[in-house]
């Protein structure tokens, strides 16, 4: 028998419009029933798109009116961590868009709120279910490359991505940082699931070449040290193309992700495969949040696996944290601690 589970989408800006809710709409096991959102455009926008919803301005009087099981809260950085503890006093489990918090400093009272609730707390990882990393991780299994000794990242746009409104990307009390925050975020997920093993030091430079007096950084490096590999980002807005690029490099050959192909090369080999969508392409990836609802969905239902996302979320902002304190400091390597003991430390200093 299938379980249906109520929920609300909080915050309707265009990730929410045009990345979650078709995802919604094809469970038969999740049914959004509410949507909260401050603007009144955006309102309008849900009640078009989900008319039997019914709306709030505020998302703290839409947790008190309405019995739910989960929200999607998909509002700016800034908000989540209110957001999450707001939920978690309401006993309701939460989905988030990255990043988990907006700053460090917010964790600790909303891991405190998530254990004391006894909630599930899920960070949408989507690109994790892109047909292209789904490739490349089928590729890593079978032992093509061997041990992996390198893995790089580079994304380059023309521009950060529209915001409804104001555009709060650019603004760094909203978004909690520039493209280390909207890209670096995806790229430390992935760059953690490919290497299997823990972080061991960072260093990265953050400049502005675009947006010159922007609040935030618009290009970034950072390169992470593992036990066993090197890996490495590369991202900018400042570029005159979009374009995402990868590449592993293991000891018995090399795998490159080119925007909508993929390269296998052996030492007297080459194979290469067309993707059907370039990872470039779009911005809100609807295609790719099933699998981000699945993965919710085994957390709520599986005791056994719950609290994974939240372990994979952690250590991303304990990166990103690290990478703009690097940044601050020259790009001076830093030792990276485990998640707990840094958690512990947080929560000690609050």
């Amino acid at each position: 028998m299938t379980v249906l589970r109520q929920g609300a989408i909080i915050g309707f800006g265009n990730v929410a419009a045009n990345g979650h809710l078709p995802g919604w709409r094809e469970r038969r096991d999740f049914h959004i029933v509410a949507v909260s959102d401050p603007d009144p455009q955006r309102r309008a926008l849900a009640a078009s798109l989900l008319p039997q919803a019914r709306l709030y301005v505020d998302a703290t009087e839409l947790l008190r009116q309405e019995r739910l099981d989960f929200v999607d809260i998909a509002a700016p950085p800034a908000l989540h961590a209110p957001l999450m503890i707001a939920a978690a006093d309401a006993g309701v489990h939460v989905l988030c868009e990255k990043p988990l918090t907006a700053s460090l400093h917010d964790y600790p009272a909303v891991h405190a709120a998530v254990r004391r609730a006894d909630i599930v707390l899920h960070t949408v990882h989507n690109w994790k279910y892109s047909e292209a990393f789904r490739a490349v991780q089928r590729v890593v299994a079978c032992g093509a490359l061997g041990a992996l000794t390198a893995i790089s990242f580079d994304t380059a746009r023309n521009g950060c991505s529209v915001a409804s409104g104001e555009n709060w990307r650019v603004r760094a009390a909203m978004a909690g940082g520039g493209i280390l925050v909207d890209h670096g975020w995806h790229a430390f997920y992935l760059m953690l699931t490919l290497a299997n093993e823990a972080p061991q030091r960072i260093r990265a430079v953050l400049e502005r070449r675009r947006y010159l007096d922007g609040e935030v950084e618009d290009t970034a490096s950072c390169t992470v040290d593992f036990a066993s590999l090197i890996g490495e980002i590369r991202l900018t807005w400042a570029a005159d193309e979009r374009r995402t690029r990868w590449q592993l490099v293991g000891t018995d050959g090399e795998l490159l992700v080119d925007d909508d192909r993929l390269v296998l090369r052996g030492e007297h080999t080459e194979d290469v495969r067309p993707l059907s969508t370039a990872l470039s392409a779009g911005s809100h990836h609807p295609e790719w949040f099933a699998g981000v609802i699945d993965s919710f969905r085994r957390e709520l239902d599986d005791p056994a696996v719950r609290g994974a996302n939240q372990a994979e979320a952690e250590q991303c902002l304990l990166l990103l944290s690290l990478a703009y304190a690097s940044g601050a400091q020259g790009a001076r390597t830093l030792d990276v601690p485990t998640a707990d003991r840094w958690i512990a430390e947080q929560a000690g200093a609050a």
